[in-house]
């Protein structure tokens, strides 16, 4: 039995439109194996600086998220339970806050107990990578410095766990 298709005008832009999002899509923000950026940004609870090239030979999770999401404030306390049983195997945790007054981002170290790094974010930092524009956004970077995962939404400890561990 010969199966017979036949795409219409109306077809053919669907599908060519389709086919243009997806490489829009693709081609926009950071893919996994690119180069993670450099950033400065301050510490909220102590003012030091942290940049993310101090941490170059190490696997570092840069979370970024607002005070006013709920489902960034449900994954920070397994991402400060994997900081804290990871640390002494090569790895760290860094929490940039954004659109969040710096008093909020220390109410949220507080209630949570974290003990990993928050930072001021910035709007040059959510540029280089890629423009932050929905939270929670977290970026799992290799020990040479390249974005080896890029995770939109809130995941379970488990799920970072498994991104994280054949890193080390």
């Amino acid at each position: 039995m010969k199966i017979k298709t036949m795409v219409g005008p109306a077809g053919f832009w669907t599908v060519l439109l389709a086919a243009l999002l997806c490489l829009a899509v693709a081609a926009s923000g950071w893919a996994a194996g690119g180069s993670a950026a450099d950033f400065t940004l301050k510490n909220v609870t102590d003012g030091k600086d942290y940049s993310l090239s101090q941490f170059k030979g190490k696997v570092v999770l840069v979370n970024f998220f607002t005070f006013f999401c709920g489902p960034c404030r449900e994954e920070m306390p397994h991402l400060n339970q994997i900081d804290q049983a990871l640390k002494s195997q090569g790895f760290e945790t860094l929490g940039i806050g954004l659109a969040s007054t710096p008093e909020q981002l220390k109410q949220i170290v507080s209630q949570l107990g974290l003990k990993y790094p928050v930072l001021i974010g910035s709007d040059a930092v959510s540029k280089a990578y890629g423009g932050i524009e929905l939270v929670p956004m977290t970026f799992i970077i290799d020990k040479q410095g390249n974005i080896a995962h890029k995770v939109l939404g809130a995941r379970s400890k488990e799920d970072f766990e498994k991104m994280i561990k054949p890193l080390l």
